[in-house]
């Protein structure tokens, strides 16, 4: 198990996160999440908010908490009559959990933190700061902005106006001119803000980009963040690898990547707070294999493919990324480890980790490896049926037999579809976003299920359009031309905000979504039978998952 301290001023809170190999006991779904106590019996202050705001946010997607509004809502009550001096632990940004809460609650709470300001004949830039980020926890943009602009004027140097200046920088594609305008601004912080680093890092890769290495090395010297050090080679020596450019730099840069990944390893004090040394040590080694891969990769185009399938060896570990078992057959097969590859082949077939390249890679194997041919095709066959019934009973074992929640909403044609409307059919609601990466990368094996089952009455594919930035018409246009620009036959319905400006949506919190693409696949009954999260990569996958869940959903 791993245990979790909750920061507020001091530790006033603890989570435990027990695990089984991969199996999380989210105790369920109320997780283990404990406030704290003195000798005398009296929570610490603060404990109550501290534990609800971890529940509300990291712990939904850290240790599978669904929170509960309502059971919030008595606890925050109960300990604000206990001990009145835990209103004084508000911190504006826990305004958007009690917001969540309870309205009238919140409303109070807010009254109360807002009049603490009101007496003051002049603000800092740390009480602009503060307001800025309550506003914005209280789904006010408006008003969050104005703080921001009163801010700007009042601190032509500081947080607020120097963001306003990044901001414009980040439209200049010229690296040259970007470097001469970001020394032009004069950063007060004592630690350089996170948007100035995300333009020194910019700054390093259009370096990289024209060739300059020396500012390149020069730039990237100044990241402290071995991190995000790590991950900014290794994407760079991907790109470079990729587009077979400089696969002497990218190698460097590829193990310096994996040097730096487990120097952190060593040394931990990079671990945030609510992360166990397992967690920490669990997320660094996924780090490792995705770099090892990076690295196998450009070994491989090196010529030095030995040495490339050690690397790519680390990488796969127990085979479950196709992509990375695609490269290590392929690099197996071109070092002329036939029968190795032969085995691979085989196995990630049946556990269903196979790409179609990885097929192709086990045929040529299993010919020069100097088997029968005649019976490829029966033995491939089989593999195929073994892995379609393991990946049958994994999504049985995963069915649900939820509520969905219903809804109403317009689609870009400005045509109301009701979900109630559709019982009888299989649908299947994606939520998404026009800035959303992963989303977009689904979407051509979207595509492919949609013209799929584009035939089928009994089928229906629903693409909500959620947390978008941008509102009303700009909102509208930009999903019009995302969907014109790209020539899908997506039924898109947008989610409606729960207030004008506000940043939730309504459809979206109703499925309790944490994150996007997030797909539900809802039965002719109207009941959920699939949550999916997330996206691999593979668009072959997506299709043949999905239609197997719509098989199970419709029987």
């Amino acid at each position: 198990f791993a245990t979790s301290s909750l920061r507020l001023c001091a530790f006033s809170a603890i989570a435990f996160s027990f695990k089984n190999g991969d199996k999380l006991d989210d105790n369920n779904k109320k997780g283990y999440v404990f406030e704290l106590y003195n000798d005398e019996g009296n929570e610490l202050a603060g404990s109550t908010l501290s534990a609800l705001n971890f529940k509300s946010g990291i712990g939904s997607y850290e240790a599978g908490i669904k929170f509960q509004p309502d059971s919030a809502a008595v606890q925050l009550k109960r300990s604000f009559k206990k001990d009145p001096k835990n209103k004084e632990m508000l911190k504006p940004q826990y305004f958007g959990f009690i917001n969540r809460t309870d309205k009238k609650m919140a409303e109070d709470l807010s009254s109360d933190y807002l009049s603490s300001y009101k007496d003051k004949e002049q603000l800092s830039e740390e009480d602009y700061d503060n307001l800025s980020t309550f506003y914005n926890a209280s789904q006010n943009r408006t008003a969050s902005d104005s703080i921001r602009n009163l801010a700007v004027e009042a601190f032509p140097n500081g947080k607020f106006a120097n963001q306003l200046k990044y901001s414009k920088l980040l439209q200049i594609k010229d690296v040259e001119e970007k470097e001469r305008k970001l020394a032009e601004i004069e950063d007060t912080a004592s630690n350089k803000s996170s948007t100035r680093r995300y333009l020194e890092q910019q700054i390093a890769l259009g370096y990289l980009e024209k060739g300059n290495t020396k500012k390149f090395k020069e730039y990237t010297s100044n990241i402290k963040d071995k991190v995000v050090l790590a991950s900014m080679y290794n994407n760079s020596a991907w790109d470079m690898a990729q587009k077979d450019k400089n696969l002497e730099l990218a190698a460097d840069l590829s193990k310096q990547s994996l040097d730096l990944t487990e120097d952190l390893k060593d040394n931990k004090k990079n671990k945030p707070d609510y992360w166990s040394t397992q967690q920490y040590l669990d997320r660094l080694d996924g780090n490792t294999r995705q770099y090892a891969d990076t690295y196998a990769y450009i070994l491989n185009k090196q010529g030095k493919t030995d040495e490339a399938l050690s690397y790519q060896k680390e990488a796969v570990t127990k085979g479950e990324n196709p992509e990375m078992n695609e490269r290590y057959v392929q690099y197996l097969t071109e070092a002329k480890k036939y029968d190795e590859a032969v085995t691979s082949a085989e196995q990630y077939i049946k556990e269903n980790t196979a790409s179609a390249k990885t097929k192709g890679f086990y045929k040529e194997a299993y010919e020069k490896s100097g088997k029968d041919m005649g019976q490829f095709d029966s033995r491939l066959a089989g593999l195929e049926k073994t892995a379609k019934a393991k990946a049958l009973a994994d999504l049985k074992s995963k069915m649900l037999d939820e509520d969905a929640p219903t809804f109403t909403l317009k689609n870009l044609e400005g045509e109301e579809i009701a979900l109630a409307d559709l019982k009888g059919k299989t649908v299947i609601v994606d939520f998404w976003a026009t800035w959303c990466g992963p989303c977009k990368a689904s979407f051509p094996g979207m595509q492919k299920a949609v013209e799929k089952y584009q035939d089928d009455p009994k089928v229906a594919f629903l693409f909500l359009d959620t947390w978008e930035s941008s509102t009303g018409e700009k909102r509208m246009k930009s999903v019009q031309d995302f969907i014109a620009q790209n020539k899908y036959t997506f039924n898109v319905l947008m989610d409606n905000p729960k207030e004008e400006g506000s940043r939730e949506y309504v459809t979206v919190s109703d499925y309790e979504v944490d994150g996007i693409p997030t797909k539900f696949v809802i039965g002719p009954d109207g009941r959920i039978k699939f949550k999916e999260v997330g996206y691999d990569g593979n668009n072959e996958a997506l299709v043949q998952k999905l239609g197997m869940m719509i098989d199970l959903a419709s029987s």
